[in-house]
């Protein structure tokens, strides 16, 4: 068999993966993408209706687009005073279909990108650390086609390329010792506050009401998370139950599929009975349901053209066999969600031991007939929410997504390439509780989540050079809470296809790209790797100093979320920044932890004395014991004027990025956190 050649290979057509496969081609490296099932946009299209993202405002340049053409679509289609467009959440909330069709136009718009639908990896030549071809099989037939390629990505949900490329990879949880993590291992919590979603039904209208059964708790937001610039979580804190012991196990967390359900008769299909259905697993929760309503219980969140996203009917423990299994059981594991969900909303709508009422609140609402069409209107998507996680040169911890001591922000990474913000999560692992808790292993902790920067080298295994990971990529049970959200992997998958591009034009294995080059075309195209409150990367074009203030953010320069670019530069802080500067110039000084840069950051809280242009290029050619030119200064600005900290930053970032770094940014496959 002749293998096809592609310089960008992508297996998955989740978000990230097409993050990733569209990117790479609008960059310029011919890519093939190769997907599971003939749908593309995994859970995105497949039913996750609610693109989980606490960032309101401009990452990344595919995922704000997709934003758009969803906020454009319900705008054109019904009109900006359309009980749709309101639903739409502008643009952050669509219809399967709507998010299905956006990625199609995505892939069909870049010539340099071919996708094959219905295969999966099956075998992989390797040469040492690096991937040379992939063999591919097809689900409906024995038909098999080999690709050979320069760059390969990982971007299942399943982890199935990496697993048959024989790279270390990890299932199940961390215990509480190993990284040092609060919420690890076995673990029994109650969530005081809301832990429901917006528009959950508590009432129209009434979409922040704290109705958890231990009664309401309102805690200001500034006490919850400080001033951030993203939309608060409505779940309140969590606490931990005794019986919390912290082991380690196998166990990963319940999956489900969420289905699309409509209330408009015209749109509404009741179910049937399914398959193997057992009234007795209902009963047991039947109280809870009279307690909570159809629409709490099922946790239907609405959606344009009275449509609901039902996020229910979770298995904890029912899945814990398939990462690593064959998918003749993966597939037993999917039929068996599918019967479960479907024999909720039946049993639901129909036993005779529901409560008329309830019972009549339920058969409002039906599959939708205008989605999944193909697949008798249910997802075609499981939700898996977790599977084999790779095992790279960084492991993101939890602690990566909280307050790092001695700052005002969660830990700096130097090889930040996206960011993560939303809250460290795990639906439950198993069905056992204590009294009054959740059922084990469920957690929410968004009490604590800050965001925080992904690190190149968590994509990256340790043993092969031309393989990337952006979706199943290395990270604890407990911090894949704040990666595993389909706008964060659209983002990260973006961020891959840049450095595939990079590898390609560069004809070097991607583990061995300049970090800071593409740091610098990610900051230049508009992709955000250091979150500030003050910074909108979509004004990267308008404003000079967001390029330079990103990616000094992961230096060290910034002790905290806030930039403050305006503000005048004061002597104390150009002190520090100068050190700083001629610190990363340096060949030959070992790296400095860039969070302890931070630490050293000046409290500037009392009077600040300004500094001037003239006198900052003196400060830092003291500090680098050579000239600094006047061409580094911001286009407009003399030797005179006062500097801004947005204009001081311009400076500095041109005097590390005009010198070869390479040498100190090449990741190395013995480098680890």
């Amino acid at each position: 068999m002749t293998a096809d050649h592609y310089p960008v290979v992508v297996g998955g057509g989740t978000a990230g993966g097409i993050g990733a496969a569209v990117r790479a081609a609008r960059n310029g490296a011919e890519t093939l993408l190769v997907t599971y099932n003939q749908h593309l946009g995994g859970m995105m299209a497949g039913g996750l209706s609610y693109t989980d993202t606490l960032i309101k405002k401009p990452r990344a340049p595919l995922l704000d687009e997709f934003f758009s053409t969803v906020r454009e679509h319900y705008r054109s289609e019904y009109g900006p005073d359309s009980e749709q467009y309101e639903f739409c959440e502008d643009g952050y909330i669509c219809e399967p279909h709507i998010a299905e069709s956006i990625f199609e136009e995505f892939v069909a718009d870049e010539p340099n990108l071919t996708v094959r639908r219905g295969y999966r990896p099956t075998a992989v030549t390797r040469n040492g650390s690096m991937l040379e071809s992939v063999t591919f099989e097809s689900f409906d037939d024995d038909s098999t086609f080999e690709v050979s390629g320069s760059t390969f990505v990982e971007a299942t949900y399943e982890g199935d390329l990496m697993a048959a490329a024989g790279t270390a990879y990890r299932v199940g949880r961390e215990s509480r010792a190993e990284f040092n993590e609060q919420f690890a291992g076995r673990l029994f919590t109650g969530i005081r506050g809301d832990r429901f979603y917006p528009r959950a039904a508590v009432g129209d209208g009434d979409d922040t009401a704290s109705m958890d059964r231990r009664g309401p708790l309102h805690v200001p937001t500034d006490k919850q998370q400080g001033r951030l610039d993203i939309v608060p979580h409505p779940a309140g804190l969590t606490e931990i139950y005794p019986g919390s012991t912290g082991e380690g196990d196998d166990a990963i967390q319940a999956y489900n599929y969420r289905l699309c359900l409509s209330r408009n008769p015209e749109t509404r299909r009741l179910p049937e009975k399914p398959d193997e259905y057992d009234r007795e697993e209902y009963l047991e929760e039947l109280d809870e349901m009279v307690e909570a309503g159809v629409r709490r219980y099922l946790l239907l969140r609405y959606l344009p053209n009275d449509k609901a996203d039902m996020n229910a009917a979770d298995l904890p423990g029912e899945n814990h066999d398939y990462p690593d299994s064959d998918w003749e059981r993966r597939n037993e594991i999917a039929r068996r969600h599918k019967n479960h969900a479907l024999g909720l909303l039946y049993f639901l709508q129909n036993d005779d031991a529901v409560p008329e009422e309830l019972r009549s609140d339920a058969r409002e609402w039906g599959l939708a007939t205008d989605e999944f069409t193909d697949t008798d209107n249910f997802p075609w998507q499981l939700y898996v929410r977790e599977a084999r996680r790779l095992e790279g040169r960084a492991v993101f911890t939890e602690n990566d997504a909280r307050h790092a001591p001695g700052l005002d922000r969660t830990p700096i990474k130097s090889d930040s390439i996206a960011v993560a913000e939303y809250p460290l999560d795990s639906h439950a692992c198993r069905t056992e509780q204590q009294v009054g808790s959740e059922r084990e292993g469920f957690f929410y902790a968004s009490q604590v989540t800050r965001p925080s920067q992904v690190p190149y080298r968590a994509l990256l295994p340790k043993d092969i050079d031309n393989l990337l990971v952006p979706v199943p990529l290395s990270s604890t049970h407990v911090a894949y809470g704040t990666i595993r959200l389909e706008p964060t992997w659209l983002h990260i998958g973006e961020s891959a296809g840049f450095a595939a591009a990079i590898a390609q034009r560069r004809s070097v294995p991607v583990a061995d790209i300049d970090v800071e080059e593409l740091q610098s075309a990610l900051g230049e195209a508009g992709v955000m790797y250091s979150f500030f409150n003050d910074v909108d990367v979509a004004e990267t074009e308008d404003e000079a100093w967001i390029p330079a203030v990103q990616y000094l953010g992961t230096k060290g320069f910034f002790d905290s979320y806030d930039s403050d670019p305006t503000s005048a530069l004061s002597v104390s802080r150009a002190q520090h920044w100068s050190r700083a500067t001629a610190a990363l110039r340096s060949e030959t000084e070992t790296e400095t932890d860039p969070s302890d840069w931070a630490r050293s950051s000046p409290d500037e809280t009392a009077g600040m004395t300004p500094i001037t242009a003239d006198e900052f290029r003196r400060l830092l050619a003291t500090e680098l014991r050579e000239d600094v030119p006047t061409s580094v200064l911001p286009d407009g600005i003399e030797g005179g004027d006062p500097l801004s900290n947005g204009e001081a930053s311009i400076v500095c970032y041109r005097l590390l990025r005009g010198k070869d770094m390479a040498s100190r940014s090449k990741l190395s496959a013995n480098t680890t956190d």
